[in-house]
């Protein structure tokens, strides 16, 4: 009888041993593939993120002296631009060559490359990099250019020539133009920025070909 019992309590410590080794393997296994395979986070990776994100710049080419940024977004109207989008380029003269967009997506970009061969190749557009953006300067409408300025003249003149503007006097800038055999008596350049693009606007209208010293002024409104 006491071996019997023996064997019977054997048995019964064996049984118990499996049945707790069947129930901790899983968990431990469970446990070590966790360990072994954590979760990798893709937002830091660039081969894994959105390819439409991000800024993208574009250049259209510009045909009237007195384009705006409003007809370039009349013109452009399915990209949903804004004035700050705007940047325009201008050639030594002073006359606009070209349009710098700044559009939210490389989607909205290539809706508005869409949107021009729909309407039969109506504007033409390269893209171009942030650095060619950076580097143009910023009118926004706000600053007048003074074009037949005479060399003589002074910044007296200049305020002379515009009573009756809103505008800080020590935003005056004036340059003196390089003459070349086609031009006519040299003159100076005459930056002037105001405080709203209204007061700009004013200006233009009411100042252009006027005259300063007997000179007859062309105004132009740079955006």
């Amino acid at each position: 009888m006491g071996l019997l019992r023996a064997v019977a309590k054997s048995n019964r410590s064996i049984q118990t041993s499996i049945q707790n080794q069947g129930l901790t393997l899983p968990l431990c296994r469970q446990f070590s593939t966790q360990m072994e395979t954590p979760q990798k986070d893709n937002s830091s990776d660039p081969f894994l993120r959105n390819p439409s994100s991000g800024l993208v710049y574009g250049r259209l080419v510009v045909t009237g002296k007195h384009t705006r940024k409003s007809d370039i977004i009349n013109m452009l109207g399915s990209s949903r631009l804004s004035p700050d989008d705007i940047r325009f380029e201008y050639n030594m003269n002073y006359a606009p060559v070209s349009v710098m967009i700044q559009f939210p997506t490389r989607n909205s970009y290539e809706a508005t490359l869409r949107e021009g061969n729909r309407k039969g190749g109506l504007f033409r557009m390269e893209r171009v990099g942030r650095q060619q953006w950076d580097t143009l300067p910023r009118y926004d409408g706000k600053t007048i250019l003074l074009l037949g300025v005479p060399r003589e003249a002074v910044a007296e003149d200049v305020e002379r020539f515009l009573a009756g503007c809103q505008y800080d006097a020590s935003a005056i800038q004036m340059f003196g133009r390089p003459q070349r055999a086609s031009d006519r008596p040299p003159f100076r350049t005459v930056f002037v920025e105001f405080p709203s693009q209204a007061k700009a606007t004013h200006a233009f209208i009411t100042k252009n070909r006027g005259f300063c010293l007997n000179n007859q002024i062309t105004v132009r409104l740079l955006q």
